[in-house]
């Protein structure tokens, strides 16, 4: 079922999106920061179709005029609102209160204690938290999935793809206060831009990129917006930015610039001009910034692909991003290994090939596996083949195949995904594959053996008790090769909690099972272990477990429960 449809409850909607998309590489070779990029990317890119096409995350901006309503947990755009402009506004107002001298705040999803603010009065921040809130795990902070809310609303609703990165920090308690009002003096807005570290110029052409989409209501800016706004399907009376509400687009400038259509919105052309804070900002330099920003679509779009950058990679000092993610054109996904009683291994997963509108030379040309315009068809299959733990090629390979279901789009553009599975065998072993001239890099030292591992109840329980605790039943079984076999393993949970204060979801790492010795398989030694949860179907599909062993420098890390739950009905 495509996870675009619109389901009435949008719970229901992520939970459908979810049981069809598990998307941890669990062999891969331990790597954190790699793990970070691999699961913003993911929710990134993988934005819509069925199946593993879509990781759930683009739902509530699909399309670009849609909202979530979180106090009903279902779509409503009879409202005047829309979730992509919301996710923007809720990304500037978590940075508005850095200061960079100090090397505090900015990018740190502090704002999730500090929504009873007037500063940032509205539903829009803790709509957008609590949609958030289902995403968050060991990978993913709020921080960055606050950022990512902000980059793929500007690329889904016709922007530029602002560079992403990861490793955010998410901070425990509220910021200063201090995110400017429409009654801000300029004076006082500017410098508050400063102590971010944006310049005059800076803050105008940043103000205008977030006001290209959404508006301002007056349910919540009566000061600004006048009751006249309201009407059947605009309840809370939005006056827009501009007449391309659900666009990412230069029209909040040239309308502001020619007086034609919204005029550059509320904030500029509301009667009272204490709350014209647009104005006072862009007349600040006398428009010039204004007129640069209007020369063509292409300057904005670049201007505001740079600022907004910026914007979420200030972050407090210490803390240490990842280089930017790149949207990969070839992917593998959702890797699981099985081995037999004799140590004969089995590994399954899906390669994901897209067409991301562009050519890089060093990733190759796309354009022959994908159906674009002027392209050759996508293939009806892709050779899959083994590299054995001498890292040379190990004679083994196989055909991973794909289907109209395994179909999405994204914002890049098409994705398509192959599915395989490839015998290793035990005295080869696996120390990854290639695919498409790529080598992708795995590990049979030590790993979760998918056969004998498994969540229950199984996945049909996962819809009817989303937000609803249960009691889960997890057995781990992992599998280690090598004659140095402790006499067992520690399996540490990571579990997504709520906590006082905010929506922000905290994690839990108090939850362990020791994993005993229960066997052999050929050259590898079985472990097995049970833990019990108590927790909600949403929680348990945020889940990771990390497995470790005294005197072991192998792991495994950030293999998530999902991968289990979604192989029982």
């Amino acid at each position: 079922m495509p996870c675009t449809h619109l389901f009435r409850n949008i719970l229901f909607k992520i939970w459908i999106c979810l049981t069809t998309a598990a998307l941890a590489v669990a062999q891969q070779r331990p790597d954190s920061r790699a793990f970070i990029a691999d699961e913003l990317e993911t929710l990134l890119v993988n934005a819509g179709g069925s199946g593993l096409a879509n990781a759930g995350f683009a739902a509530a901006i699909t399309p670009c005029t849609n909202y979530v309503d979180r106090t009903t947990a279902q779509n409503n755009n009879a409202l005047g609102r829309q979730s992509a402009a919301q996710w923007i506004r809720t990304a500037f107002h978590d940075f508005a209160t850095a200061n960079v001298a100090a090397g505090t705040g900015g990018l740190d999803g502090s704002v999730g204690y500090e929504t009873d603010r007037p500063e940032n009065t509205g539903p829009g921040i803790l709509d957008s938290l609590f949609f958030f809130s289902f995403f968050v795990n060991a990978k993913a902070t709020m921080a960055d999935l606050i950022a990512l809310g902000a980059v793929i609303s500007i690329k889904s609703c016709g922007g530029p793809y602002v560079s992403l990165r990861g490793g955010r920090v998410d901070a425990t308690e509220a910021g200063p206060f201090g995110v400017c009002e429409p009654e801000t003096d300029i004076d006082s807005t500017l410098s508050k831009f400063k102590a971010a570290g944006f310049n005059q110029a800076d803050a105008i052409a940043l103000t205008a990129c977030g006001h290209s989409m959404g508006g301002v209501h007056h349910a919540n800016f009566p000061q600004v917006v006048s009751e006249a706004a309201i009407s059947t399907n605009n309840a809370d009376g939005r006056a827009a930015f501009d007449e391309s509400v659900a666009a990412f687009d230069v029209k909040v400038v040239s309308e502001y610039l020619s007086g034609t259509g919204d005029r550059g919105g509320p904030l500029v052309t509301t009667s009272n001009k204490t709350v014209q804070s647009d104005l006072r900002l862009y007349l600040s330099d006398k428009n010039v910034t204004m007129q640069k920003l209007s020369s063509s679509a292409d300057k904005f779009a670049s201007t505001c692909s740079t600022l907004v950058a910026r914007m979420i990679d200030t972050v407090p000092r210490g803390v240490s991003l990842t280089p930017v993610i790149q949207p990969a054109s070839v992917k593998l996904m959702n890797t699981t290994l099985r081995v037999d009683g004799k140590g004969e291994m089995k590994l399954s997963g899906s390669v994901r090939v897209s067409y991301l509108g562009r050519q890089n030379q060093s990733e190759g040309n796309q354009q022959q596996y994908l159906q674009t315009s002027g392209a050759a068809p996508a293939a009806e299959s892709l050779q899959i083949s083994l590299i054995g733990r001498s890292d040379t090629q190990a004679g083994r390979s196989a055909q991973a195949t794909t289907s109209t279901a395994n179909v999405g789009t994204s914002a890049f553009g098409p994705i398509r995904f192959y599915d395989f599975t490839l015998d290793v065998p035990a005295s080869t072993g696996l120390s990854g594959i290639n695919v498409l001239d790529r080598k992708f890099p795995l590990q049979d030292s030590l790993f979760v053996e998918f056969s004998r591992s498994s969540v229950s109840p199984g996945r049909a329980a996962l819809g009817t008790n989303f937000v609803k605790p249960i009691t889960w039943t997890v057995k781990i079984t992992a599998a280690l090769r090598g004659s140095n076999t402790p006499i067992s393993l520690l399996a540490t949970f990571a579990t997504p909690i709520t906590q006082p204060g905010t929506l922000n979801p905290k994690m839990d790492f108090s939850k362990t099972a020791r994993l005993a010795r229960t066997g052999q398989a050929g050259p590898f030694t079985l472990y097995s272990g049970v833990a019990t949860f108590e927790i909600t179907g949403g929680q348990l599909f945020s889940t990771s477990v990390d497995i470790t062993g005294s005197g072991l420098s192998d792991r495994v890390e950030f293999f998530k429960l999902f991968n289990l739950i979604n192989k029982t009905p």
